[in-house]
């Protein structure tokens, strides 16, 4: 029989830095008292950030997961060069379980070939998820793949697409909800979680007053 060839690796991405434009923004994390970098995890804006306690982790009391708390990093990325190719600076928002990308699709392939990218999804378009119309208007999640990760500013290379601020800010869940407790979480329309959005914020501006106004 005719040798099977082997299949052929994966294509190395582009190394260098891009000349992609630096975005500065915040991201938010809904975690435990547990503390860990922001690698291999997914995060949100504030609204993105909110809906996920409202719908998976307010559901339970006390909170599921452990989750006490709303942790706020600065983020500087730079797309990859060959996203950038592709007329894109964010990528599919993949899954991130236990630190490890489920998807959709295969994501070492989409690394391989594009770089170390910052995934995003915004819930008006319903993919990968949330599938369905939410409350929270402006909600997004993204995906930061552990690789992308660096100290300094992000430069663009495949293995620089993303720096984070440490220590990261705070608030937890107890200053958040104040008197209400989780009564704080009852209401889910759109009015509610604006104003749910909006206590978060401004409870942020009370105990960081000199951070960054960013997005």
């Amino acid at each position: 029989p005719a040798p099977v060839n082997p299949p052929a690796p994966a294509p190395v991405p582009p190394s260098g830095p891009s000349d992609g434009m630096l975005y500065t923004f915040y991201v938010y994390r809904a975690q435990s008292d547990a503390s860990y970098p922001p690698k291999n995890v997914n995060a949100a804006n504030l609204e993105g950030a909110m809906w996920y306690l409202q719908n998976e982790v307010m559901t339970e009391d006390p909170p599921k997961f452990g989750i006490t708390r709303i942790l706020r990093y600065k983020v500087q990325m730079r797309a990859p060069a060959g996203l950038l190719k592709k007329g894109m600076n964010f990528g599919v928002r993949y899954a991130y379980d236990s630190q490890k990308c489920t998807g959709p699709g295969k994501c070492e392939t989409m690394y391989s070939k594009y770089g170390f990218f910052i995934g995003c999804n915004k819930f008006e378009s319903m993919y990968p998820f949330p599938s369905n119309q939410t409350h929270y208007p402006g909600g997004i999640w993204y995906s930061f793949p552990g690789q992308g990760a660096c100290d300094a500013p992000a430069t663009g290379a495949a293995t620089c697409t993303y720096s984070y601020t440490l220590p990261s800010e705070e608030i937890s869940l107890t200053e958040l909800e104040g008197s209400k407790g989780q009564s704080f979480w009852d209401n889910d329309d759109d009015t509610a979680n604006v104003a749910k959005v909006q206590a978060a914020a401004d409870l942020f501006k009370q105990k960081y007053p000199k951070s960054a106004d960013l997005e």
